[in-house]
């Protein structure tokens, strides 16, 4: 099963809420594979993060099925 990792990150200000970011590269077969990945890459995610989303904070990070992530999208 394709598992893809999803980094939540909160709003901006005052508005209540969150966005999802999915990383459709690298894709992992076992769900071990990708919580290793975070844990080896947690620097290079972080930067990615600031990167994409300037002065917001990473709330959660997931490792997710296929389905679980359409499920999320939908």
């Amino acid at each position: 099963m394709k598992m893809f990792l999803i980094v939540v990150v909160m709003m901006a200000g005052q508005g209540k809420g969150e966005d999802l970011y999915v990383f459709e590269d690298p894709q992992f077969k076992d769900p071990m594979k990708c919580i290793q990945f975070v844990q080896e890459n947690s620097i290079p995610l972080t930067l990615k993060m600031q990167t994409e989303y300037p002065g917001r904070i990473i709330r959660e990070v997931y490792c997710v099925s296929k389905p679980k992530l359409s499920n999320l999208i939908n």
